[in-house]
C-alpha cells in the first residue's frame, strides 16, 4: 500500500527543493515543468530501477538454489535430477514475467515521456506559432501536428509511433540531443512489448519466428533479446539484462534531451489555438 505523502513539498517548486528530492538524476529534467510536464518523471523512473532489480535478486536466488541443490552430496541422483529439472523449469517462467514487466514499466513510460513533452514543447512554442520548414508535419491540426503517435508525408496521416517520434525529433531540431541509436531501441523494445502484451510468455508459434526474423533482418544487436527453445524452435523470448539497462539509460538521456532544449533553445510563451485544420492532411 502506498504511504501517502501529506506535507511532503512539490518537487516542482523550485530547482533546489527539486534537487534534494532527486540528487542522482540530472538537473535537466528540472525544466520540464515548463512545458506542463507535471509529474514526477524521475520518481517513476526510480521506482522502475527498484522493481527491476529486486527482480533480478530473485532470479540470483533462484540460481543459488539450482547451484546448492546440485553441489549437495546429501541428495542421491534421482532426487537431484528431478529437483533441478523443476528448478529449470520455474526459471523459464520466471524470467518470463520479469521481463514482461521490464517492458510493461519502460515502453509506456518512455511513450508517454515522447508524447507529454512534443505536446508541451507544441503548446509553448515560440509563442503558439508552429515552426516553419515547409514540412507536411505543420500544415496538419495543431493537436495532430505535435502528436508523435503519427507521422505526415505527402499530405497523408497514419499511425507509426517510433517514425513519428523521429520524424518530430527532425523537425524541431531535437534529434542530434537523443541517443544515436534511439531508432532500434524504440522499434525493438514497442515491438517486443505489442508480442509480449499480446500474446503473453509463450507467444503463437508463427509470432516466434516472425521475431526472430525481424531480429536478425533488422540486425538488431543479438545481445538485446535471448530466448529459451524447444524442439530447436524459439520458446520464449527475454528482453536481456544488457538491454534493459539500455533502455533504462536511454530513457534518462532522452529526459535530459528535453530538459535541454527547454532550457537552451525553447522560446516559451503563452498558449495560442495557431494549429490550422487542413483537408489536406488525412
Amino acid at each position: 500500500m502506498a504511504i501517502e505523502p501529506f506535507g511532503l513539498p512539490d518537487p516542482f517548486k523550485d530547482l533546489e527543493t527539486w534537487s534534494r528530492a532527486h540528487p542522482v538524476v540530472t538537473k535537466a529534467h528540472y525544466y520540464l515543468k515548463e512545458i506542463d510536464v507535471d509529474f514526477d518523471v524521475d520518481g517513476q523512473l526510480g521506482a522502475i530501477r527498484q522493481l527491476i532489480n529486486r527482480n533480478r535478486g530473485a532470479e540470483a536466488e533462484l540460481s543459488k538454489e539450482y547451484q546448492r541443490i546440485a553441489e549437495d552430496p546429501s541428495f542421491n541422483g534421482d532426487y537431484v535430477g528431478d529437483c533441478l529439472e523443476g528448478l529449470a523449469y520455474e526459471s523459464v517462467f520466471q524470467d518470463a514475467a520479469h521481463s514482461m514487466a521490464a517492458v510493461g514499466m519502460l515502453a509506456p513510460f518512455l511513450e508517454t515521456v515522447f508524447f507529454q513533452c512534443f505536446r508541451g514543447i507544441g503548446k509553448h512554442w515560440l509563442n503558439g506559432q508552429n515552426p516553419v520548414s515547409g514540412h507536411d508535419r505543420w500544415q496538419a491540426t495543431q493537436t495532430l501536428m505535435w502528436d508523435c503517435h503519427n507521422v505526415i508525408s505527402k499530405g497523408r496521416c497514419r499511425t507509426d509511433l517510433v517514425r513519428g517520434i523521429l520524424q518530430l525529433a527532425d523537425e524541431i531540431g531535437l534529434r542530434s540531443k537523443l541517443p544515436t541509436d534511439i531508432e532500434p531501441i524504440l522499434t525493438s523494445l514497442f515491438a517486443y512489448r505489442n508480442k509480449m502484451f499480446h500474446f503473453g510468455f509463450e507467444w503463437p508459434l508463427e509470432e516466434r519466428i516472425a521475431f526472430q526474423k525481424r531480429i536478425e533482418e533488422e540486425k538488431w544487436p543479438p545481445a538485446w533479446f535471448s530466448r529459451a527453445t524447444s524442439a530447436d524452435e524459439p520458446w520464449i523470448f527475454y528482453m536481456s539484462d544488457e538491454f534493459i539497462d539500455l533502455c533504462l539509460e536511454a530513457t534518462n538521456q532522452v529526459l535530459t534531451a528535453f530538459g535541454e532544449f527547454v532550457r537552451d533553445g525553447l522560446h516559451l510563451g503563452g498558449a495560442t489555438d495557431s494549429g490550422k485544420e487542413d483537408t489536406n492532411v488525412q
